[in-house]
């Protein structure tokens, strides 16, 4: 979002240059906790949306004019902790604060680090997430998608085997009669055993349900901590009424004890609790690889042996003379000059840093001297490495596989390219699809229900049944209702559904893009750079008279001065032909129809041959044989007289055919826009199967086009190359930008696919239909567990225990349906 100038910034806690906020949220478990800390976000002036991931854990707020603080204290009045995350996920370290252009006062900082007290193993699983202090390098930004499963898992095995031995001293009893009969005698010792072994189990091991329970209630609110609590606290204090009170004969008996039903529901809750865990921590697999691709240290060059090596072309300042003082891991010299080991986040625009063989290029720049062969496939899905020239760029991440090269840093920090594909995935992660908005109605009433008929099926049943069926069939219908499937249903899919798109290349910008990806039925597609590699070549040169290198000449003078494919082929050409250049005066480019300006006198044009009509029969069938071939015509003019024709042609992708033919079996039509003539427009067309050529469509008018489908009600997908279609695909109802990894163009699409290969279309489509295909079971399942469970548990049919089992299982299978998105 594009903002003002904020001048007071720094006091108010804000980012300077976006209204955008990540906050790291600490004790969210259920799709309630989601709707309440949303809620205490909303109600904070100046926030206009704010989103919560259950899945990460993560806020995303779009305020203007709000503080920081002012938020994080909205969150910690609902019960909740919260952390300022900076765009790479690293929380605001207090005292510093200045990550990433994210500028907060140190008593903002300060309180951001802050959360309510509450359990002391649920305080050790926030500080591990919140209070490391994250300085940009991959561990510690790998942290904060770590899950914490340290907890679940230590507390679940001190709980099974309490919960194994309350169950044999309640169960055994019954399956051997001497032993049965033994206990009758000492039955309130017998179940004070029972009672202590629970209660270790309960306010040990499931502590931080009861205070999670318990925070709520202070903030009159409720969610699945409430429910578990108030269930087996239910049955425990039911039960131990049952050993010190309960008479034989009356309405609560002595043997009427459900202390293995509240161990073992605490028990198989901590279990689903860490398997789901393990599942999301693989949901998050993606992401931690993406972190792990961003290199860790640099070596910047303190002084420099010989000028010459850094004389390529690059503008910058001089090699930073810095002192890198206890950060410097190291200092040692080359056969290029002195240079330092230093953290990546020190590395300043313009610093020339050193890459030996086989190291990762540390951020984004430019060759200055050596040859390096770089392993770019992490960034385009290429295996072979490419081979760089002085003057070229590298991209961070990278690795270099042949000898040291020098280069200088261009773009830094939050700036590089991995930055901004690491950014794009978390900020699609922290979004949320239109379906999500049924989930979060559910959510928002669907505990206070859960308690209502949990009230009311033990008043039902204290009236046909006993006190002990009350509270057994009560306590099965609250453990049966916890919603964490339903708050980890869209979650889940939608980070599973991020990081394997971005495995794949494919930068999906926010949730809402991934659901609408599935609805096109139209992709229209951009021709040069797009459907073709963009690299155009000269095919033949024809003078109407006199000399071709004459007219070769001319027409590369003119179009020397531009940057335009067939002007590049044009230039290109005349250099291989050894045609010396002479210089152009007065250039000037008309979009979309050519360019023209004065060459030894004389005015030179070269534009479409379409400007012209006044052919001779003759020059009209060369014309014709050349759109037969799928060549481009141009006109080169000489004082506004026809002086010959240039034809350049344009290779198309070798992936091309493939993807129209797959996008057909998904009945989806096919639309090629093109400012090219229609004529060899359609010999491509036609060769690649596409439905339908809008040719002759001037870039301004391609937006058009599309507003046209659109109105005839099409959904229409805009392939392009975010620049010259950035109309276009600004107008569609998806825009897929192909990308070289490098020039990311994200702020026109909403779909950036990194690198040259077209099938990452297809991709794209086909990874939207199966994530949304994935959510939508995840939604049917928990919605309909829930549909059914709770009336079978309130008429008596579900035990506590299986309730407790079945509700368990229901998170790590929608986690585990979700993760099926990875072999799409």
């Amino acid at each position: 979002m594009a903002t003002k100038e904020k001048p007071d910034a720094q006091k108010q806690g804000r980012t300077e240059n976006s209204d955008d906020f990540n906050l790291q949220i600490d004790g969210i478990s259920c799709a309630m906790c989601v709707t309440n800390v949303e809620r205490a976000l909303k109600s904070v002036n100046g926030v206009d949306e704010a989103s919560v991931n259950m899945g990460t854990s993560e806020a995303r707020v779009r305020s203007h004019d709000v503080d920081v603080a002012e938020m994080i204290r909205a969150v910690e009045k609902a019960g909740y902790g919260a952390v300022l995350l900076d765009d790479m996920g690293a929380p605001v370290d207090p005292g510093a604060v200045q990550q990433k252009g994210v500028q907060v006062d140190t008593d903002s900082a300060k309180h951001a680090g802050s959360s309510p007290r509450r359990d002391t193993d649920s305080d050790t699983e926030g500080s591990d997430r919140v209070h490391e202090k994250l300085e940009g390098t991959r561990d510690s930004q790998a942290a904060v998608h770590r899950p914490q499963t340290s907890r679940f898992k230590r507390r679940f095995w001190i709980a099974l085997p309490l919960a194994a031995i309350v169950f044999v001293l309640d169960m055994g009893p019954m399956a051997i009669p001497a032993w049965h009969e033994w206990v009758m005698g000492r039955l309130t010792a017998w179940n004070s055993i029972q009672m202590a072994l629970t209660a270790v189990i309960l306010f040990y091991t499931g502590s931080s349900f009861f205070t999670g329970a318990w925070r709520a209630a202070r903030h009159r609110s409720a969610d699945m901590n409430t429910l578990v609590a108030i269930g087996t606290g239910a049955a425990f204090l039911f039960s131990t009424y049952a050993v010190f009170f309960g008479r034989e004969g009356g309405l609560v008996q002595p043997h009427d004890v459900y202390f293995e039903t509240a161990a073992i529901i605490i028990a198989l809750i901590l279990l689903g609790k860490w398997m789901e865990e393990r599942a999301r921590h693989r949901s998050r697999d993606a992401m931690t690889g993406l972190l792990e691709m961003a290199p860790q240290r640099a070596n910047r060059l303190i002084r420099h042996q010989s000028t010459s090596t850094i004389d390529s072309g690059v503008q910058g300042p001089p090699p930073s003379t810095r002192d890198g003082g206890d950060e410097v891991q190291d200092a040692s010299t080359s056969e290029n000059g002195k240079y330092e080991t230093i953290p990546v986040k020190k590395v300043a625009v313009g610093d020339l840093l050193l890459v030996r063989a086989w190291e990762q290029v540390p951020v984004d720049g430019k060759v200055v001297s050596g040859h390096p062969s770089i392993d770019e496939a992490m960034m385009t899905g290429e295996s072979v490495p490419v081979e760089k020239e002085p003057g070229e760029e590298v991209t961070g991440g990278t690795r270099n596989t042949s000898g040291t090269f020098v280069m200088q840093a261009t773009r830094v920090g939050a700036d590089t390219a991995l930055a901004r594909i690491i950014r794009t995935v978390r900020d699609a992660q922290s979004s949320k699809p239109p379906i999500q908005r049924l989930v979060d109605r559910v959510a928002s009433v669907f505990v206070p229900v859960v308690l209502v008929v949990a009230l009311v099926t033990f008043v039902a049943w204290l009236v046909v049944g006993s006190p002990a069926q009350a509270m057994v069939n009560m306590v099965a219908v609250l453990v049966i209702a916890c919603p964490c499937a339903l708050g980890l249903a869209t979650p889940t899919g939608l980070m599973v559904s991020s990081g394997r798109a971005a495995e794949k290349g494919i930068l999906i910008k926010d949730a809402v893009t991934l659901e609408e990806a599935r609805k096109a039925d139209v992709v229209m597609f951009d021709k040069t750079g797009t459907l073709t590699t963009g690299v155009m070549e000269v095919s033949r040169v024809m003078p109407l008279s006199g000399d071709g290198d004459e007219l070769l000449k001319l027409a590369a003078a003119v179009e020397y001065q531009s940057d335009h494919p067939i002007a590049e082929s044009i230039v290109r050409h005349a250099e291989s032909a050894g045609v010396s250049l002479p210089p152009a005066d007065d250039v000037e480019t008309f979009m979309g129809m050519g360019i023209s300006g004065t060459v030894d006198g004389r005015r030179v044009s070269v534009s479409s041959h379409t400007v012209f009509e006044e052919y001779t029969e003759a020059q009209e069938k060369q014309i014709a044989d050349a759109q037969d071939r799928g060549e481009t015509v141009l006109l080169v003019r000489v004082d506004e007289r026809p002086a010959g024709f240039i034809t350049v042609a344009d290779r198309m992708r070798p992936e091309a055919k493939q993807v129209v033919e797959t996008l057909k079996k998904m009945q989806i039509e096919t639309v090629m826009v093109t400012g090219d003539q229609y004529r060899n427009a359609q010999v491509v067309a036609d060769r690649l199967g596409i439905d339908k050529v809008e040719a002759g469509v001037k870039p301004e008018g391609k937006a058009e086009i599309v507003k046209s489908y659109q109105h005839r009600g099409k959904r229409v997908a805009m392939v392009g190359d975010g620049i010259n279609d950035a109309a276009a695909l600004v107008q569609a109802d998806l825009g897929m930008a192909l990308s070289g990894g490098t020039d990311l163009a994200m702020s026109s699409s909403d779909i950036t696919l990194v690198g040259e290969d077209l099938g990452k279309v297809v991709a794209a489509l086909e990874l939207s239909r199966g994530t949304l295909r994935i959510i939508r079971q995840n939604l049917f399942w928990a919605f309909v567990y829930n549909t059914f469970g709770i009336p079978l548990a309130a008429l008596g049919f579900l035990s506590p225990m299986f309730a407790a089992f079945a509700m368990a299982m229901s998170s790590v299978s929608v986690v585990t349906n979700s993760l099926r998105i990875r072999r799409i």
